[in-house]
């Protein structure tokens, strides 16, 4: 069986296992009391159940348990990104119940960040702005700080996209698609297990959409917005290996680029502002999308195509740079 074939079981099951798995959660949610009531930066009505993200965890790391033997390869990498998962969504399901203070979630995911270095994910290699060629991370022991600061950004970054129904599930879902295209074009050991995990993470967002897309039937809350944000953090540090190091970061920030860009924009703004960093409000783009008067699937429909976009000049310059 080749790789494609070995993505495309990963992406079935996951879309499967996570289309089957929403209500269940949804339920339990309710059950626990586990919703979200209407706040002032919110834009949904009454009371919604979280822990959707539940869903996208159990069918995206069953799909990757299921499929990767297949393969017949393994590699520590897989291990801490499972371990590290599964810590993210611990204090997720805790964060969506009790509501953290945001100090908690930021150890958490700094945390979460050493320990992925652990396993051997990490940027050890930026490229130089002050001239050519790259800058050895390793060698100025840099790499884990750097790659905390990665994966704190972009966690935190795909979070805060999560405010308008469908535009996290499907925006990550386009972007762990492309991942998977780019990976599964290089025949390396792990590029070929990167692709399968990037299958399966855009499956289970897929199969979720079908319950969040507008109007929503549950959310997919802290749990599952900072799981899909850790996984493509991951992802971008894995799949892009042999890519030339000086356009990585950049392909990945291309990648990423709705939830990146926007989350970069709020911070510079309220740096300028003098405003906290941690305080939410309704200076994001779907959120100046809506006072523009489009609707939520306007909004989302308008996002998705900024990020396809993003994605295909990302997969332009990834596949101008491996020839």
């Amino acid at each position: 069986m080749t790789s494609f074939f070995h993505c495309l079981v990963a992406f079935i099951l996951a879309a499967f296992g996570a289309y089957l798995l929403t209500p269940v959660v949804e339920q339990l949610a309710r059950t626990a009391g586990v919703v979200r009531l209407p706040r002032a930066r919110d834009v949904h009505v009454g009371a919604m159940p979280l822990w959707g993200g539940l869903a996208i965890v159990v069918a995206t790391l069953m799909a990757i348990l299921l499929t990767v033997p297949l393969t017949g390869q393994h590699q520590r990498s897989l291990a801490g990104i499972v371990i590290g998962s599964l810590i993210i969504t611990m204090f997720g399901v805790l964060d969506d119940k009790y509501d953290l203070h945001a100090l908690i979630q930021l150890l958490i995911l700094m945390g979460v960040g050493w320990l992925i270095t652990v396993f051997g994910i990490k940027m050890s290699f930026i490229s130089n702005p002050f001239g050519p060629g790259t800058i050895d991370l390793d060698l100025l022991h840099l790499s884990v700080p750097v790659t905390i600061i990665w994966v704190v950004c972009v966690t935190k970054a795909t979070d805060i996209i999560d405010g308008v129904d469908g535009l996290a599930a499907g925006i990550s879902a386009i972007s762990a698609g492309t991942l998977a295209l780019m990976a599964i074009q290089q025949t390396a050991q792990r590029n070929v297990i990167a692709a399968l995990m990037a299958a399966a993470l855009a499956g289970s967002c897929v199969g979720f959409l079908r319950h969040n897309f507008n109007p929503a039937r549950i959310f997919m809350g802290t749990v599952g917005a900072q799981f899909l944000g850790f996984m493509l953090a991951c992802l971008t540090m894995i799949s892009l290996t042999k890519v030339a190091t000086v356009t990585t970061v950049f392909i990945s920030v291309m990648v990423l680029g709705v939830p990146v860009i926007d989350a970069a924009f709020v911070t510079l703004k309220r740096l300028v502002t003098m405003q906290p960093l941690h305080k939410a409000d309704k200076g994001h783009v779907h959120h100046r999308l809506l006072k523009r008067g489009l609707t939520q699937r306007q909004t989302v429909y308008v996002l998705y195509a900024v990020s396809l976009v993003f994605c295909a000049a990302a997969v332009l310059m990834y596949t101008f740079q491996r020839h």
